[in-house]
């Protein structure tokens, strides 16, 4: 049996919520996600994930809750959380130094639009799936190629369908992972920066897990959220 298919239907589906909350934040802060931060469900599904978060990722999520607990109103953290994401991901006067592109972790000083974008067009395209509503960005996005994944693992489980798994697993560890690693990296750990350094960091252990599920040969127990 894969380990895909010993996720319960409830963490299956806060799996695939969580992945959808990350793609939200990475597509920038947004007033109303900051309402549901302070009075909504907006982080349950990393609770409810919470076999998955031990240790560091327990840590970044409640640094997240500490975080947005410090804002009075929805107003003030969206303030916050839009100067923020735009000093790390969009504009800095001594450059970006964690851009959203995964094109800009070929190499040193790469620019953006290389293969990495490519051929995530090409992924895209060989799924059937438009840029649309996103003609403004690369395809190499974070918040796209989130999508994306979100897509493959929605896709696998609602059809039943361990090809599409197989796609995400490896999508997640072999494409995502190593560049979005670095990307969390180079987010800076100051206060300032705290909540999108941990978003990172959970985003992280999820692409890990996922990465996980076509190993079939690994028992379960290495992997907590699968008891």
């Amino acid at each position: 049996m894969k380990l895909s298919n010993q996720f319960s239907d409830c963490q299956q589906t806060a799996l695939l919520e969580a992945l959808r909350v990350i793609c939200r934040i990475f597509w920038g802060p947004a007033p109303e996600h900051c309402k549901q931060m302070l009075h909504g469900d907006f982080l349950r599904p990393f609770e409810q994930l919470g076999a998955v978060l031990s240790g560091e990722l327990s840590e970044a999520l409640q640094k997240i809750v500490s975080i947005v607990a410090d804002f009075a109103d929805a107003d003030s953290l969206f303030c916050h959380l839009e100067e923020t994401y735009v000093s790390l991901f969009i504009t800095h006067k001594e450059g970006i130094v964690a851009p959203l592109y995964q094109s800009c972790y070929e190499f040193k000083n790469a620019p953006m639009m290389g293969p990495s974008a490519i051929m995530m067009k090409q992924r895209l395209e060989s799924k059937g799936l438009s840029l649309t509503n996103h003609l403004h960005e690369p395809p190499d996005h974070l918040a796209i190629e989130l999508e994306y994944l979100y897509f493959l693992m929605e896709k696998g489980w609602s059809d039943n369908n361990d090809d599409f798994i197989d796609e995400a697993s490896s999508f997640a560890s072999k494409i995502m992972l190593p560049w979005v690693t670095e990307f969390q990296q180079r987010i800076t750990t100051k206060r300032q920066f705290a909540f999108f350094y941990s978003v990172a960091t959970i985003l992280c252990a999820l692409l890990n897990c996922i990465g996980a599920f076509n190993r079939s040969q690994m028992g379960a127990e290495s992997f907590p959220a699968l008891r």
